[in-house]
């Protein structure tokens, strides 16, 4: 795993953690102002939009290279018959039995 990528994932996240709570302090000036709350500066939107990114960007790193998914290699052994065959949903054990059982008297 990348280091490169973890510091990336921590300073995103630190920043981000920054930015909410200078938009909670950004709530409470306005508050103590008695202004209406219209939308937050554009400083915060800002950050919060360079924090989710340098977080995404991290996340990428520290995940790696993607490996195809071979679902022919895994699926060439079985024949057509048992591709519909799905023994998880049979139930045996069902209403049915209680429901006709007077017709079996």
């Amino acid at each position: 795993m990348s280091l490169f990528g973890r510091a990336l994932v921590m300073i995103g996240i630190m920043s981000l953690i920054h930015s909410g709570y200078s938009a909670v302090q950004y709530k409470i000036y306005l508050k103590l102002t008695e202004e209406e709350f219209v939308n937050l500066p554009g400083d915060i939107i800002v950050q919060v939009i360079f924090s989710l990114t340098l977080a995404i960007l991290g996340i990428v790193k520290v995940a790696g290279e993607l490996r195809d998914i071979h679902a022919a290699a895994e699926l060439a052994h079985r024949s057509w018959e048992t591709y519909g065959n799905r023994p998880s949903f049979y139930s045996f054990n069902h209403r049915g039995k209680i429901m006709f059982s007077d017709l079996q008297d």
